[in-house]
């Protein structure tokens, strides 16, 4: 099974923080984009609305100041109604000063001309030079059809040319009322207005850039358009049918590009003016809240990582801190001061938790070496009780032999050797002696064997004098010997060898025991230091594992025995020990005393 990848706490606390804290900014900003958008988009409504009502006030204003001049007209001055009841045979043409007079007035408010067309064929003019045209029948233009229809009520007319008079005319658009006496019509008030004055005010509105409004009559007839030769061209449309069907409010539509059409009827003169606003302009408008608004996330998503960082590192300090004992106590470092300190309870309660953990741990391990070391003692022991006796038993019936054969000076040397032997491996008491002890030690053993084997057993022990002071756990050589000898060269009829060496090796002491006898398989090598710790001593693995573990125990898992063999030609093994001197040893186990 595949191992998942594995993150830090702080690693982890730290991306779920501020992937929250994120998620929150961005829902908060998508939401205030959102709303900010409904908010700018009805504002743009009202105020594109007001904007257009706003110019439908100021166009009613105008036209009902031309009403008035028109009621006075029509109304206060008896003299301009006498002479339209005058009986005429011909087409008159009448300057009327009462007409200049009023158009002087009006001047200032783009009044251009005004004229009567009286029934009885007299045309009343304001100024000499607005000669009437003989071949227009006024009668059957617009301006005049409707003011006869309205019955006295003013009428206004879309934009056009003063195409009735002689001289050049100007472009204006026009207000016409019927004057009446007992519901007979004496003639029409023609009042023709600077189409310029209308113009001012439409451009006066500001849409946005590309923004403009312009005026509909009510027969689809465009009043007035910034664009009106277009228009009239057929080059540029409006989509008048969808004006027309919207009295007030606003809609949508796309042509080029989409734009927002806000509609406003003036009644009273059955107008409609429209203000067309585009929404690419709005949205130019969003972008300049939306990227300062960005640029405020940014910053506060920057604050809200490094408050993040500091909270999830305070938060963590103590569970990091603890992580780091813990791998300290790991790698064996159980006296480590353990300080983590947290206002978190639970931290408080997992730190006590683990320094009382850490604590019997402590406790285990000195009771688990106390236990191996007294284990040691004891399987030390059991071999001294099980090689003392045996061997003693031997080498006394070699003396006894050796007696009976008269040969003295071989008593003497076995008996001095086997006293020495049984001193060194008491050593009073002592589980740790120097190398020059060891060697002695074996050495007294191999004299003994080498006066009952005889010819069988050759051996040389060679062992450099710097090491003699460095310090060894006791009886490691002698089983090793022992296991040469019994198992290696004992089947042998002549010519065994048994050499022991003693050298320095680096930081390291390197003793070694070789034997020129049968030699062990792979399997046989593999297998020596795995004997389990009940067979018993006669299997020699006992020992070879004994002397093993002991080392284990006194020096380390890094020393102890190695061996290397080829079968039926030698053996050798080798112990490795570090170089500890007596002093050393005194202040590291003064217990082992």
């Amino acid at each position: 099974m595949k191992n998942k990848k594995s993150y830090r706490l702080q690693s982890k606390l730290m991306t779920y923080f501020f992937s929250l804290i994120m998620i929150i900014v961005i829902m908060l900003d998508i939401f205030f984009i959102y709303k900010m958008s409904e908010i700018v988009e009805k504002d743009t409504h009202v105020y594109a609305y007001e904007i257009v009502k706003q110019l439908g006030r100021n166009i009613e204003s105008y036209i009902d100041h031309m009403r008035e001049v028109m009621w006075m007209i029509s109304s206060q001055d008896t003299s301009l109604i006498n002479q339209l009841k005058e009986p005429l045979n011909q087409k008159a043409v009448r300057k009327s000063y009462f007409l200049e007079e009023m158009r002087n007035r009006g001047s200032s408010n783009g009044v251009v001309s005004i004229n009567i067309f009286g029934e009885n064929g007299l045309v009343l003019t304001d100024s000499a030079s607005n000669a009437i045209k003989d071949y227009i029948d006024v009668k059957q233009m617009e301006w005049y059809t409707k003011a006869v229809e309205a019955q006295g009520k003013p009428v206004i007319s879309a934009s056009h040319t003063q195409n009735y008079l002689k001289n050049e005319g100007k472009w204006v658009f026009s207000l016409s009322a019927a004057i009446m006496e007992e519901n007979k019509i004496l003639g029409i008030v023609l009042i023709d207005m600077s189409y310029k004055n209308l113009t001012d005010m439409c451009n006066d509105i500001q849409l946005g850039e590309k923004g403009y409004v312009y005026i509909v009559g009510q027969g689809q007839e465009m009043i007035y358009h910034p664009k009106q030769q277009l228009i009239y061209s057929g080059i540029l449309q409006e989509d008048l049918a969808r004006v027309m069907q919207q009295e007030e409010g606003s809609f949508t539509e796309v042509l080029e590009d989409k734009r927002l059409v806000t509609v406003h009827s003036l009644k009273e003169v059955g107008w409609r003016v429209v203000g067309v606003s585009y929404i690419g302009e709005l949205l130019v408008s969003k972008q300049e809240i939306i990227i300062p608004l960005i640029i405020l996330t940014l910053l506060a998503l920057v604050v809200a990582f490094l408050i993040s960082k500091r909270i999830v590192s305070q938060t963590a300090k103590p569970i990091r801190e603890l992580t780091e004992h813990m791998q300290e106590i790991e790698l064996g470092k159980l006296g480590v001061e353990i300080d983590t300190q947290s206002d978190t309870e639970e931290i408080q309660c997992l730190t006590a938790s683990f320094k009382e953990m850490v604590y019997k741990i402590e406790g285990l391990i000195e009771q688990v070496e106390d236990n191996q070391k007294k284990l040691r003692k004891s399987e030390l022991k059991v071999l001294q009780s099980q090689i003392n006796p045996h061997f003693l038993y031997n080498s006394l019936d070699t003396i006894i032999w050796l007696g009976e054969r008269e040969e003295c000076e071989k008593v003497v040397q076995m008996t001095a050797a086997l006293a020495r032997y049984f001193r060194l491996s008491l050593s009073k008491g002592k589980e740790v002696i120097t190398i020059y002890e060891e060697v002695e030690h074996v050495k007294h053993y191999l004299q003994i064997q080498k006066i009952r084997y005889a010819s069988k057993l050759t051996y040389t022990i060679e062992v450099s004098p710097d090491i003699f002071d460095e310090m060894i756990v006791k009886i490691v050589l002698q089983p090793l010997v022992e296991n040469a000898l019994y198992h290696g060269i004992k089947d042998l009829e002549e010519g065994g060898y048994i050499r022991v060496l003693g050298f320095r090796e680096g930081n390291n002491i390197i003793l070694e025991v070789y034997d020129n006898g049968k030699g062990m398989s792979r399997e046989q090598i593999k297998n020596i230091l795995k004997a389990p710790s009940s067979t018993s001593i006669t299997k020699g693995g006992v020992a070879i594992k004994n002397v093993h573990e002991r080392i284990q125990v006194y020096f380390g898992q890094d020393y102890g025995l190695s061996y290397e063999s080829e079968y039926g030609k030698w053996t050798k093994v080798r112990i490795t020990i570090p170089v500890i001197e007596i002093g050393e040893w005194n202040e590291k186990n003064r217990t082992n005393y």
